[in-house]
């Protein structure tokens, strides 16, 4: 979302001593104006970092710093606890409690309505054992209907459409349909290129039909200022009870989207973080603000890891590793488990201080390069795999692993430098470990 995070700008320029021990306009005003350019470059809400800095001035300003304490760690607590307020203050999740939940997504065309529909089902379904419905009201855009047939398939949860009616009348018709059958219904309305008063229109019928318990606006992360007259508009008729963000894994500035929830008072309640199904998560504003920060979203990851990780295979393998005895077979089963948890952009933001991890590589570059590893794997034998020295002592291995994956030489000659320096790398870390030293506190 940022260019910098704000950590690493509190790190900066909250370096020097503070005088008597009382924090000044001196000590952060240049601090607040870096603050102030990455959030609008952000694209974050003028008068939202208006209100923002104006907080952080008045709870910093005067106040005693004790001498053992760290000035430094003293503001990063007053801009995290700001940052909770402006995105909600706490999580405000969908009652799951209730026999059976209406939800309502709404949304321009492209912010990825319907694909979010099929997610949403697909995590309540395994969250929360349900069985979602989902009904099909977007009979105006071509391949709609298809589109959810196949996210149905995919998340195997019911579809409800027809073709010949026309919305209100389809969403009437799916509360007979779902009665008893389905306790989760998910009505993908039509999106629209720009709000009108035809779609506002019949949206507002669909409401006055179903009753939906939720109606959430789906907001695509890469939105810009224009995105909050639109989700007024949103708001102004139907009375929005939250929004799910889209888009998140990706390098887009986000700042309107964070923007939405302090303006409108409307919480975030989910963020779609990739392409998979499993690749929605709920909103929690004290994980957001540390990600902002630059501390890392540990718990989400954590709670990611438990749901998909295989725990006895990944232990087995990291445990090999760190003795220094990682193969291509090691790297393979890796990947596997770390994609299950969603895509490595997403993952990547988790991480405490993610920038420093990620040094002069980019996100997507780094994906590319472990879907190229992927496809080099998959032409190797197991043997091979188990034993990458083969490769050096038998050349006609290499070229055999590079004819049948159409990669390139030099791609299988990087993948193999790279393990031979990762290998070296992880085993430096397992023997910090042994030694009792934390391994990671370069990158704190």
């Amino acid at each position: 979302m940022l260019k910098t995070f704000i950590a690493n700008l509190v790190g900066k320029y909250m370096s020097k001593k503070l005088n008597d021990s009382i924090i000044k306009e001196e000590d952060i005003s240049e601090l607040l104006k870096q603050i102030r350019i990455n959030l609008l470059d952000a694209d974050v809400n003028f008068l939202v970092v208006k209100d923002f800095l104006k907080s952080i001035r008045a709870k910093s300003i005067g106040q005693y710093v004790e001498t053992n304490s760290d000035p430094q760690q003293f503001i990063l607590s007053i801009i995290k606890n700001e940052l909770i307020r402006i995105l909600g203050g706490s999580q405000k999740r969908i009652i799951s409690d209730k026999k059976s939940i209406k939800v309502m997504l709404v949304g321009l065309q492209g912010s990825g309505k319907t694909t979010t529909c099929g997610k949403l089902a697909y995590f309540w379904k395994n969250k929360f054992n349900r069985k979602p419905l989902l009904v099909a009201l977007d009979i105006y855009r071509p391949a709609a209907i298809d589109q959810l047939k196949t996210l149905s398939e995919q998340a195997s949860v019911n579809i409800f459409q027809k073709e010949n009616l026309n919305p209100v009348d389809v969403a009437k018709e799916s509360l007979e349909f779902a009665n008893g059958n389905n306790d989760f219904i998910i009505f993908d309305t039509a999106g629209r290129l720009q709000t009108n008063e035809t779609l506002m229109e019949e949206l507002v019928n669909i409401k006055k039909t179903v009753s939906p318990d939720e109606i959430l606006l789906v907001v695509d992360s890469m939105s810009g200022q224009d995105m909050i007259n639109v989700a007024k508009e949103f708001n102004d008729r139907l009375h929005l009870t939250g929004f799910i963000i889209t888009k998140m894994d990706s390098d887009a500035r986000a700042g309107v989207a964070l923007s939405l929830t302090n303006l409108l008072n409307v919480p975030i309640k989910y963020i779609g973080e990739g392409e998979k199904l499993s690749d929605l998560n709920e909103f929690f504003p004290d994980r957001m603000a540390n990600r902002i920060l630059g501390l890392g979203d540990i718990v989400t990851l954590a709670e990611k890891a438990k749901e998909v990780v295989d725990e006895k295979s990944i232990k087995k393998t990291l445990i090999k590793m760190l003795s220094g005895k990682m193969d291509f077979e090691d790297l393979l089963i890796l990947t596997k488990q770390v994609n299950k948890m969603g895509s490595f952009g997403s993952i990547i933001k988790m991480l405490p201080n993610a920038s420093k991890l990620l040094g002069d590589n980019d996100v997507e570059g780094l994906e590319n390069k472990i879907k190229i590893w992927t496809t080099l794997f998959s032409s190797m034998t197991l043997k091979e795999r188990k034993n990458p020295h083969l490769f050096k002592k038998q050349v006609t291995r290499r070229e055999r692993v590079i004819k049948g994956s159409g990669r390139k030489p030099d791609e299988f000659n990087k993948l193999y430098n790279t393990w031979e320096k990762m290998k070296v790398q992880i085993r430096e870390v397992g023997n910090r470990l042994k030694k009792g030293i934390n391994p990671f506190e370069s990158f704190i």
